[in-house]
């Protein structure tokens, strides 16, 4: 069951969050669908995702989409969690930053290669969160000039954050004018993890709206084009590379090697080792 939600909002949204929560719990959490960055107080390392994001105690997550994280901190492992959560409204955001980019930020050159990122939190971070949590004994004292500088703080820290991380990129698409093409945010993840509804969410689609686009832009199923391009690509790791079937398969995006050699002796009727084998012969 849900032990304990507090919130505090700014202009009227939600701005901070705090899930304090015995797992499992019976519904799904319903967090805003806004992007939002989470920040494990307790957890005992309970797998929250199927995918390797862990509930690990001194842990953000910084993620696209509310949604998905009130899904993953939702799973059905036993355990206590505590999270504080920013939610990060884009209008709230521009609202803040007063319609201008905030410093440190630079346009994305390219797509999101993931929208959802799990890091350990940095001292800066951590201290963050550490004076985040003191606000909600003090609700009294706060108001909109307080609660504003909170978010350009994190927003800056994480700003700051090396440019090539996950994080860095994903915060800076909040504040991105650039709008890039249906086939360019497609071509971009063929081989990360992603399961069809992050996909479709990332090309702000539904998910029946993208089945639709892509069926028409590719003349094929999502699942059919995306698994069969993993697997071309995984041939030819197998041929000019000398990674291990692991390395390849979480390279191809597969989400273990058992996986990706059952997939790949389906398609080709050989399995990895021996078509690397066979070609290491020629």
């Amino acid at each position: 069951m849900v032990n304990n939600i507090n919130q505090i909002p700014l202009f009227e949204k939600p701005l901070f969050s705090w899930y304090q929560l015995s797992l499992p719990i019976e519904k799904e959490l319903d967090i805003p669908a806004e992007s939002c960055f989470a920040y494990i107080l307790e957890g005992n390392s309970q797998d929250i995702t199927g995918s390797g994001f862990l509930a690990k105690k001194g842990t953000v997550i910084l993620s696209l989409c509310g949604k998905t994280v009130g899904h993953f901190l939702s799973k059905k492992e036993t355990g206590f969690l505590s999270a504080i959560i920013v939610h990060f409204d884009r209008d709230v955001l521009k609202k803040v930053f007063n319609n201008e980019k905030p410093k440190f930020w630079k346009e994305l050159e390219h797509p999101l290669k993931k929208d959802i990122s799990q890091h350990d939190a940095s001292a800066l971070v951590s201290s963050y969160f550490s004076s985040v949590s003191n606000f909600f004994n003090h609700k009294n004292a706060l108001n909109e000039d307080i609660l504003s500088i909170k978010l350009k703080e994190i927003v800056l820290l994480l700003l700051q954050s090396q440019e090539s991380s996950d994080l860095n990129a994903i915060v800076r698409s909040l504040f991105s004018n650039r709008a890039f093409s249906f086939e360019e945010v497609i071509e971009a993840n063929l081989y990360e993890p992603l399961n069809l509804n992050r996909l479709a969410a990332m090309t702000n689609n539904s998910l029946a709206s993208f089945k639709r686009k892509f069926n028409k832009r590719y003349n094929n199923s999502p699942a059919n084009y995306i698994r069969q391009k993993k697997l071309e690509r995984g041939k030819d790791l197998l041929v000019h590379s000398q990674k291990s079937i692991g390395e390849i398969c979480y390279e191809c995006g597969f989400s273990d090697p058992s996986g990706f050699s059952r997939i790949f002796k389906a398609k080709y009727h050989i399995s990895p080792s021996e078509y690397r084998l066979s070609h290491s012969a020629q």
